[in-house]
């Protein structure tokens, strides 16, 4: 039953890559505006977290960049063919890059550490950055292992001849370490979700000052010697632009609160130039000192 859904599944996403994007952003849109009126939970929770973030804001416009994450987040879940189907020509055409001579001042003399915040098109953003480099990256493992895999395919798919792979989360941090160092290389790295008070700690994340961040970036930067680099991708009009930002200097510094806090301040940064593309539906608030898990949603 599961590889007859999966079929279905990857048969639909093969239909829909063939669809021009503004068709799919038309229907992403539609679907869009139905998620927001109707998954009142979910919606909540994007109102809460953009609460803790900019308690100053209004309601209204609370509820304005909620609706327009909804209309980016469904354009975004119909563009997911492109994951598995779109050719290397189309994917240079309908995603660009900007910046990238930051990156090539490092590749293959340093590893690269992408600091990439979770906004809709982060899917893509690695798959267009895989035409031109090679690295690693992580996803958490799915409840279907078919699924799974084939996901790991497809974001691997470009760079996987040249040793690129795609690392579930249970994999851990060694490997990754270790091809770093080897191959001087790119991690494209993801660390703003909550994942729990280990391998955290409590920093600020824009207003709110108790956000469960986790501290491993400087300890990766300190055991690989790897550059970071912040990048963001933004959809802008019919296709999507992806933003390098400068290497980042004395990183880490030895103190590991003010090193996890200039992550956050960089992934703020980010936010702050197309709120509505930041992915709000998750607890990113669940972990709290002092009260239950994720009773500050209740």
């Amino acid at each position: 039953m599961d590889k007859i859904l999966l079929s279905c599944g990857l048969l639909l996403l093969w239909l829909i890559n063939l669809t021009p994007m503004f068709i799919i952003r038309f229907f992403g849109v539609c679907l869009g505006l139905i998620g927001y009126y109707s998954v009142k939970k979910r919606r909540n929770i994007g109102i809460k977290n953009l609460t803790l973030c900019f308690p100053e804001m209004s309601e209204i416009e609370k509820h304005k960049i909620i609706k327009e994450h909804y209309k980016y987040l469904m354009t975004s879940a119909l563009e997911y063919g492109l994951l598995f189907y779109a050719s290397e020509a189309k994917m240079r055409r309908l995603v660009t890059v900007k910046n990238t001579e930051i990156i090539d001042k490092y590749y293959h003399k340093r590893p690269i550490i992408l600091l990439c915040p979770h906004f809709v098109g982060l899917d893509l953003c690695g798959l267009r950055l895989s035409l031109d480099y090679t690295g690693l990256s992580i996803f958490t493992q799915l409840k279907s292992s078919l699924m799974t895999n084939r996901i790991r395919e497809a974001r691997a798919r470009f760079m996987k001849h040249r040793g690129g792979d795609v690392l579930v989360r249970n994999d851990g941090l060694r490997g990754v370490v270790k091809k770093l160092r080897a191959d001087k290389e790119i991690f494209y790295y993801l660390p703003d979700q909550d994942l729990g008070e280990r391998d955290s700690i409590y920093v600020p994340f824009f207003a709110h000052p108790t956000c469960a961040t986790v501290n491993v970036l400087p300890k990766l930067v300190s055991l690989t010697n790897a550059v970071v680099i912040p990048v963001a991708i933004y959809r802008v009009d019919n296709h999507y632009e992806i933003e390098l930002s400068d290497a980042w200097d004395n990183y880490p510094s030895g103190n590991l609160e003010e090193d996890v806090i200039r992550m956050n301040t960089s992934i703020e940064e980010a936010i702050m130039k197309n709120v509505a593309q930041y992915f709000w539906l998750h607890k990113r608030f669940k972990s709290q000192p002092n009260i239950p898990r994720g009773s500050i949603y209740n």
